[in-house]
């Protein structure tokens, strides 16, 4: 008596092999959902890690909070960010104690430290290349990434391109939660601790990127874009050119209408799907969407405008 074989057929074992394949086509996007998921709440942490050293900074500072770009000792700008006075207050004490307030952030001992990447800096959804500065005292070097900032105004240009009126007059910047030169009374925020941003995301940097491409060059501005750069760690808000994805500031009319994810020079810009997290003055995270009105964008931006402030 013959025994039968026990197996698959061919046609059998394609079609196991075709079921796994629709079963893994299946699962990936869900696993890749659950991972943007979880990226996207880390980086949510690390705005509440700054929100909360910001506070902490302020009770022990009259209720300010700091700088975004400190002075140098005779006077000159940009000699470290604010990123410096956060670090003893997120764990990094001993990182903090090794800088040197003495000299500037980019020379000596304060460039060696700058090198070294942080976890907290950096949002888990942009990608790990960073190339090396290209310009200024750190040219060739690769800093110590920042996908954060602080925006400490918004420019007069970007109300006229978005057929907005400036609170602040036709000629004046409109300052946010933190200003560049001086410490912030939290008093002064008449706009709403709840409803000013502190912190925003500007993903990638120095990696030049536009419309959510790296355009494989670098950002144009600044030394370099580390964490330590006061270039890195605040800035102005101008808006960008929505089909070129530029930043255009040769004259006040030069603002653009483009809100986000267009360019990350000094604008918002992340790799997460539909907004931006934004770290707001009262220490809350939230997420803004792509398609928030330019009138709530700028409102959210700025500390004493009386806007009120719409859904986003």
């Amino acid at each position: 008596m013959l025994m039968k074989k026990k197996g698959f057929t061919l046609i059998e074992l394609l079609v196991v092999i075709a079921i796994i394949a629709v079963l893994i086509g299946l699962l990936l996007p869900a696993v890749q959902k659950v991972r943007e998921a979880a990226s996207r709440m880390q980086c949510q942490n690390n705005l509440k890690q700054f929100g909360l050293a910001m506070h902490n900074f302020a009770g022990t500072n009259n209720e300010k909070f700091p700088t975004t770009r400190f002075l140098g000792p005779t006077g000159q700008s940009k000699w470290y960010s604010w990123t410096i006075v956060a670090l003893a207050y997120v764990e990094q004490d001993n990182v903090a104690k090794l800088w040197d307030r003495s000299i500037k952030w980019n020379v000596g001992t304060n460039l060696t430290t700058a090198q070294n990447p942080f976890k907290l800096f950096l949002c888990p959804s942009s990608p790990s290349s960073r190339r090396p500065a290209t310009s200024g005292a750190t040219s060739g070097i690769t800093l110590g990434g920042l996908d954060y900032f602080a925006p400490h105004a918004v420019r007069n240009r970007f109300y006229l391109a978005n057929g907005l009126t400036n609170p602040a007059g036709t000629t004046d910047l409109n300052y946010g939660s933190m200003q560049n030169g001086a410490d912030t009374p939290i008093l002064a925020i008449t706009d709403g601790t709840s409803n000013t941003i502190l912190f925003v995301e500007d993903s990638g940097r120095p990696n030049a990127y536009i419309l959510g491409k790296d355009t494989g060059g670098t950002v144009t501005s600044g030394e370099g874009y580390g964490w330590a750069d006061p270039d890195s760690g605040s800035g102005s808000i101008d808006g960008s050119h929505p089909t070129t994805g530029l930043v255009n500031t040769n004259t006040v009319h030069s603002g653009g209408t483009c809100l986000m994810n267009c360019n990350n020079d000094s604008e918002l810009y992340a790799f997460h799907t539909g907004g931006v997290n934004i770290g707001m003055a009262d220490g809350s995270v939230r997420f803004l969407r792509t398609n928030v009105s330019a009138a709530t964008y700028a409102a959210l931006m700025t500390r004493q405008g009386g806007e009120v402030v719409g859904d986003y």
